[in-house]
């Protein structure tokens, strides 16, 4: 995930703009900490949590060869800790495709619960849009389509805003109706595939990266269209995992 330049570099563009000095902030899920690193070069002080023991070392190994004082490493789960006072930002990048399978969500609404962001506080990202559309299908099981060559067959279509500001609901589930504009499409192997955008400040938007929600494509399993209309109902745990997913 560090050599991914363009995913880093959105995140480092918007923690300079967003990050003000006396800003104490939150890093979430900090990884190898190079986020929480980040901030510490402006924030007054930055807590940074890690879950997974092995991780916490290497963050903790990072911070001090780069003698960052100011930032206080967290061991434990995100959903239970709550620094020692309120803090005016919020970085997590626990995302993934749909925010499906990284906890993102879970753990953002428990951060709400608790009180632990200041009114009026900042999150980095602010939140994601999610598309759908169909295309011919590369495989018979989910897939992510780094590359994006399965073939679309209809428009993308917007389907849900995910707002990080506020609580959101994890098992979700939407209608959704795609125009096919292929005649190709009779004994083929179709599927939908699932994009994320993500709005890390007012404006910055970032697309897809190689370690940055890639497409995901979802296979259909004898679908049926009438007059080149598929109508399917998406439905989802975020937080959960790709065995959540169900289309009917």
């Amino acid at each position: 995930m560090l050599q991914d330049r363009e995913r880093l570099g959105v995140f480092k563009w918007a923690i300079e703009r967003s990050v003000k000095y006396n800003d104490v902030l939150y890093d979430v899920g900090t990884g190898s900490g190079v986020l929480a690193m980040i901030a510490a070069r402006i924030a007054r002080k930055v807590y940074a949590i890690e879950l997974d023991p092995i991780t916490y070392q290497y963050a903790l190994e990072n911070i001090e060869i780069n003698r960052f004082k100011n930032i206080e490493l967290i061991e434990g789960d995100a959903r239970e800790y709550v620094p020692e006072e309120e803090v005016d930002v919020v970085v997590m990048e626990m995302l993934d495709t749909a925010l499906i399978t990284e906890p993102q969500i879970p753990v953002m609404n428990a951060i709400l619960k608790k009180g632990i962001l200041k009114e009026g506080g900042k999150v980095i990202p602010e939140r994601v849009y999610n598309t759908a559309q169909v295309v011919f299908s590369r495989m018979d099981h989910i897939y992510y389509d780094e590359e994006i060559t399965s073939q679309p067959l209809s428009k993308e279509i917007p389907y849900s805003v995910i707002d990080f500001h506020r609580i959101n609901r994890e098992e979700v589930s939407y209608n959704l109706e795609f125009k096919i504009s292929s005649e190709e499409v009779k004994g083929a192997r179709i599927g939908i595939r699932l994009n994320t955008y993500t709005q890390l400040t007012g404006d910055t938007v970032a697309g897809s990266t190689p370690m940055l929600n890639p497409p995901l494509v979802i296979p259909l399993e004898s679908p049926r269209i009438e007059d080149n209309i598929l109508k399917i109902k998406l439905s989802y745990r975020m937080g959960g995992d790709l065995e959540s997913i169900k289309i009917r």
